[in-house]
């Protein structure tokens, strides 16, 4: 069911309860804890109203859901604690054996994604909310963007995807499009992982934007807009009620998390094994003793450093663009290594060919010039090599280098493997 007046609604709550503004469906519906239970299914052994929500992307007719969350609402202290999916989480798909959960909703759609996440969790469903990407960015524009502090330069151009991200450190006010690049991003060493992290950094960010009185008066606009934005299985009336009832909820009553876990590669493929049991502890306790608990705040990260491979801690050195060089004469190989150097979050300025294609092996160079605007690129010139296992007698200066430069030689297969796989770890 489309759901844009219940967005609508729950917008006017969101809104009232940050301007203090008195909004006249108010005045007829004041819902206790008692009348959410008589209307909307619930969880009664919990006391909680269980959601799934869903964010799909749209590739070349093929959708796929990118960003999967639990969140729990417990009806009578009014606490809702927001779980992000990792993506690559291992789980069992009915029918389809072990996988990742993001190919359920290919297999399935909603239906088969909430049966998986039901299974997994041993905890029921009972709504869900399903936005697509391609109405993400118009909606934040009709919020006048939103302001948030870029933990990094985020940079990664993917053609096929139509997906080009180039975000500056620092504070930025994000309009709509720059919004959907960061909080899809996912090409560092902490892969999906981060991704989640400014997912939730984001989400706090857009609520105190709708809390601001100045979107009061632009509420016609936003609702004719929110037209084709979600889709639920929540009724109108359910949906007026609930935001009515969550209204006036205060930020400590909020929690959000990341699924507890760690990375692990199972048959050669990269999984997010997820600590169930350090999970429900963390849906059932009260927000401000979440982080008492064992909880990260949202400074920190999900991920042991310890646990990374030392190849992805490299990757955190690589702060210069690079160059990539096809010294094997292989048709389209520059390009090839490059994409997967891209996709580990590295800025690849050239591709090119090597003086001539009787490269042995794959070797690094880096300019022959040590002035401190120069140093950088000698730290990712070793950095680079670690990654693609170049040895370091191999990694060698020279005067005409613009920039790190890999030349890929005739045991290119190595490298493409090499870096194939660091891609899978993330």
């Amino acid at each position: 069911m489309k759901i844009s007046k219940i967005i609508a609604i729950l917008l006017v709550a969101l809104l009232s309860a940050g301007a203090g503004s008195a909004v006249k469906i108010q005045d007829f519906i004041k819902p206790e804890a008692s009348n959410i239970k008589e209307n909307i299914e619930y969880d009664e052994t919990s006391g909680s109203i269980n959601l799934m929500i869903v964010g799909i992307d749209d590739v070349e007719g093929v959708h796929r859901s990118d960003t999967i969350a639990f969140a729990t609402i417990d009806i009578d202290r009014k606490i809702i604690r927001f779980m992000s999916i990792p993506r690559d989480t291992r789980v069992q798909i009915p029918g389809h054996g072990w996988q990742k959960i993001n190919h359920a909703y290919a297999y399935g759609k909603e239906k088969l994604l909430q049966r998986t996440l039901v299974n997994y969790l041993g905890m029921p469903i009972n709504y869900y909310a399903v936005v697509n990407y391609n109405s993400f960015p118009e909606i934040v524009d009709l919020l006048g963007g939103v302001d948030i502090n870029v933990e990094k330069s985020l940079y990664y151009n993917d053609s096929a995807g139509n997906l080009h991200i180039n975000i500056q450190k620092g504070q930025q006010h994000l309009d709509g499009q720059d919004a959907l690049g960061y909080v899809r991003f996912r090409n560092d060493a902490l892969g999906d992982i981060g991704r989640v992290k400014r997912q939730q950094k984001f989400l706090k960010a857009l609520i105190n934007k709708t809390r601001d009185p100045e979107i009061v008066g632009r509420i016609p606009k936003l609702t004719k807009e929110l037209l084709n934005l979600v889709e639920s299985n929540l009724s109108p009336g359910q949906a007026i009620q609930l935001a009515s009832y969550l209204k006036d909820i205060p930020r400590t009553n909020m929690a959000y998390f990341t699924l507890p876990g760690k990375a692990a590669y199972i048959s050669n493929i990269s999984y997010w094994i997820g600590d169930l049991s350090k999970a429900s502890t963390f849906l059932s306790a009260l927000p401000q003793t979440l982080k008492d608990r064992g909880l990260p705040d949202s400074s920190s990260t999900d991920v042991d450093v310890n646990e990374k491979s030392a190849e992805l801690k490299f990757l955190d050195s690589i702060k210069t663009p690079v160059a990539v060089l096809n010294g094997d004469g292989t048709p389209g190989l520059g390009k090839k290594v490059a994409d997967q150097l891209q996709r580990l979050g590295v800025d690849v300025a050239f591709i090119g060919n090597a003086k001539h294609f009787d490269y042995r092996y794959s070797s690094i160079r880096f300019p022959d010039n040590l002035e401190e605007a120069n140093k950088g690129s000698q730290v990712t010139a070793k950095a680079l090599a670690e990654i693609c296992d170049i040895p370091e007698k191999l990694v060698k200066r020279e005067e005409t280098a613009p920039y790190a430069t890999i030349i890929v030689g005739h045991n290119f297969y190595d490298i493409l493997e090499k870096l194939e796989k660091l891609n899978n770890d993330m």
